[in-house]
């Protein structure tokens, strides 16, 4: 079977379109599209089937200076051949058509015994290599440190107005040498310069190693007797400085803290690199190490040697605006990121639910009602039920707070919650919980008395805001 590199977009005619047949009275042949120097596969078929001891099949090129045949993709081309076809089939094996011209038309002659002769057909056009990318885009971007890029060469087949008709591979006996040419050694460098074509391929490659900033044209040069294609004549490599990439776009309350990732472009070289860190207004936010430690308006985290990424954390001081910050580091391209400050406060949910989910600042329409609890006395017995009271921004639309809004409080920031039930004739709870820095939560009882109703609710700590939901959880208990 004969294997290709398929070109995105290019009409492989033997492939995928009818072949018009050119037939003689018991055999016939497909009519075939031949680039000059290159091959293309085809067959021929009988009229009537093979009988029992089989037979030879003589194929004659009608002009051998312009058109040759052979047997297969790896053996040379002459002006006649001969095939054995099976007992009892009706197609020959696949044989080969090379070109040696790269316009009109050459017909061979098929033959055989006792059957009448028939004719075949080639259709001949240019041919060239063309270089294929990544994703066969028609160029690349790399950074002075990154891996190196495969670039392909391809011998293909090209139409009237020097696009690509289909790939093909090479003809067997005459293998080809290809120089690629590199505009701009400085920005990198090619593995091989030279690529070989084997006979009965269509695709040879090397790799594009960058070393410096700038921007390279590679070009395949067109060997003898090979075109100069319309498209895919060259791809550009483009080396830049590798990116930084922060967290950007999010929320952030007051007096919270987030963790982030600092990702680099490309592995930290020998020696590590610093990447400094850097608020545009420290009195609202600013950026720490550590999840302990309050963060200051500028902060330099050193990433290792072959290392790509570092954790830090990101803290609330004010509850309103956007607050943009920025990362530079030697050898990279800095970037920005942008944080939404927002009002904070705290809810409180049964630990068998949770916080309340998304829905309940995302849905714009209809009530929001505290998610009821059941407590059973009987199960309750020896293990009071456990409330969770978390810490979360407070959304700025919908005044409310849910699962993904919840964040930990910042470092240097701790914060009791008064608790109370208002029934504790049926049920009581802690008077107060304490959430640590770093913590987004803390853990409380209730401990169900008798059958009846009552509400579970928290007080706000001071320099906190009250969510417009969540403060409150309905708690019905049953025997």
């Amino acid at each position: 079977m004969i294997r290709f590199i398929p070109l995105a977009g290019v009409l492989a005619l033997w492939a995928f379109a009818p072949c018009p047949i050119l037939a003689g009275a018991d055999l016939s042949a497909e009519s075939v599209t031949v680039a000059r120097n290159l091959q293309a596969p085809a067959r021929i078929t009988v009229g009537r089937p093979v009988p029992p001891e089989g037979l030879q099949v003589t194929l004659t090129s009608d002009d051998p200076s312009r058109l040759l045949l052979s047997k297969g993709q790896d053996q040379p081309g002459s002006a006649t051949i001969s095939l054995n076809l099976l007992p009892h089939s009706v197609r020959s094996p696949e044989f080969m058509l090379r070109a040696l011209a790269a316009t009109g038309s050459v017909s061979y002659t098929i033959s055989a015994p006792d059957r009448e002769s028939g004719k075949g057909a080639a259709t001949l056009v240019p041919s060239a290599i063309v270089i294929l990318g990544p994703l066969k885009a028609p160029g690349f971007s790399t950074t002075p440190r990154g891996d190196p890029t495969k670039v392909t060469i391809v011998s293909v087949a090209l139409n009237s107005e020097g696009k690509i008709l289909q790939d093909q591979p090479v003809a067997a006996d005459s293998p080809l040498e290809v120089q690629i040419a590199n505009s701009n050694p400085v920005a990198g460098k090619l593995r091989q310069s030279t690529l070989k074509l084997a006979g009965g391929f269509s695709s040879a490659s090397t790799y594009f190693e960058p070393a410096a900033e700038g921007d390279s044209t590679i070009a395949a040069v067109q060997p003898a007797g090979f075109s100069t294609p319309a498209e895919r004549a060259s791809i550009i490599a483009t080396v830049t400085k590798p990116a930084l990439a922060i967290a950007g776009d999010i929320f952030l309350g007051k007096d919270l803290q987030t963790p982030a990732s600092l990702i680099l472009g490309e592995n930290a070289p020998p020696g590590g690199v610093t990447v400094t860190l850097v608020s545009a207004d420290s009195s609202r936010l600013v950026l720490s190490a550590k999840e302990d430690s309050l963060g200051s308006g500028s902060l330099k985290i050193t990433v290792p040697a072959g290392e790509h990424s570092a954790l830090y954390f990101i803290q609330a001081l004010g509850d309103s605006g956007d607050v943009a910050y920025s990362a530079s580091a030697p050898g990279f391209r800095s970037k920005s990121g942008l944080v939404g400050l927002t009002a904070s406060g705290f809810v409180i949910a049964s630990e068998s639910y949770g916080p309340p989910d998304e829905g309940n600042v995302k849905r714009k329409i209809g009530n929001h009602p505290d998610r009821e609890v059941f407590v059973s006395l009987a199960a309750a017995k020896g293990r009071p039920e456990k409330f969770v009271v978390f810490s979360a921004y407070i959304d700025r639309e919908s005044g409310r707070s849910a699962d993904f809004t919840v964040q930990p409080l910042r470092a240097g920031v701790s914060a009791t919650v008064l608790l109370k039930s208002s029934n504790p004739e049926v049920a009581t709870i802690n008077s107060q919980v304490t959430i640590k820095p770093g913590f987004n939560r803390a853990i409380c009882e209730v401990t169900p008395l008798k059958e009846g109703k009552t509400v579970i609710s928290l007080a706000t700590p001071a320099g906190f805001s009250t969510p417009k939901n969540s403060t409150s959880v309905p708690t019905t208990v049953t025997q």
